[in-house]
């Protein structure tokens, strides 16, 4: 099946739905009688069964259901007072439950491997494997006063540079709630508890030799590379899942653009110009 058919029925359906939706509760609205179906109050059990993991007893189910009655009159009593007028978390939530609506309305048919192997061609950048690094680090504060913290730098720099050198960097710098040392971690990870300023230093860093400052979200750092392994663009087997996520939320995203074009189509949207006064139309 192609997106195109989908999305026909996904304009056909929603279409039915929103109007029969529409009709019922402007008739529910017009009167003031309040019918608790049977269908109803299966879906209300069914709700309660889905949050507690066991069915409600009657009585339970009497007080479900006289929420939801109250809910029901708060709801056609706030209509009638207009309250759902201007309200930006109602219209956020109305605009949610019609993009939920338009979710169960059509089911994307699942992707092939050869649909999802295209899209990886086409957004190879997208899924690549993360440089990682194993490195050692000494920290030092800014919080110390004048260059001091400059100097201290610079003279664990040369003690750790030196040609004979015993010194433990555990024993340099100043404390910080982070080790000492990492294992093949990914670049992310550093720029995450580090800070974009100290990940993005460590590339142009030689491995083997000391260098420094480096700066981070905390201070400055002297760091050691011990081990580097470049990043490579991931294999389908690797990437797969999250081609099939992203996929799908690709095509979402484009029926529900392709939904609000064709309900934008009834209306005739005019905006004022906040200068001149003058109006654009669309």
């Amino acid at each position: 099946m192609s997106f195109k058919e989908p999305l026909l029925h996904f304009l056909i359906l929603g279409a039915l739905i929103f109007w029969f939706y529409d009709a019922g509760r402007q008739d529910a609205s017009k009167n003031n009688e309040i019918v608790v179906t049977e269908g109803l109050q299966r879906h209300l059990a069914t709700v309660f069964q889905r949050t507690w993991l066991r069915s409600p007893t009657q009585e339970e189910l009497a007080g479900i259901v006289d929420d939801w009655i109250l809910s029901e009159i708060a709801y056609r009593e706030g209509l009638e007072m207009g309250l759902d007028q201007d309200d930006t978390i109602i219209r956020r939530r109305l605009r949610q439950k019609l993009e939920v609506v338009a979710d169960e309305v059509v089911s994307l048919p699942a992707p092939s491997r050869e649909v999802l192997e295209q899209y990886l061609a086409d957004h190879q950048a997208d899924y690549t494997a993360e440089q990682r690094y194993s490195l050692r680090q000494v920290f030092f504060s800014r919080e110390r006063s004048g260059t001091a913290v400059e100097d201290a730098v610079q003279a664990a720099l040369a003690r750790l540079g030196s040609a004979v050198n015993d010194t433990d960097p555990a024993t340099l710098g100043d404390p910080l709630a982070l080790p000492h040392r990492f294992e093949s971690e990914r670049e992310s990870f550093f720029r995450k508890n580090f800070g974009e300023a100290f990940a993005s230093s460590l590339n142009p860093i030689t491995p083997g030799r000391w260098h420094g400052p480096v700066p981070s979200a905390y201070g400055l750092h002297l760091v050691l590379i011990e081990d580097k392994v470049a990043g490579r663009a991931k294999k389908f087997s690797e990437a797969e899942s999250e081609l099939r996520r992203d996929w799908v939320h690709v095509q979402r995203n484009q029926a529900i653009k392709a939904m609000y074009n064709r309900l934008r189509a009834k209306y005739k949207v005019t905006v004022e110009s906040p200068t001149d006064g003058s109006e654009a139309s669309s």
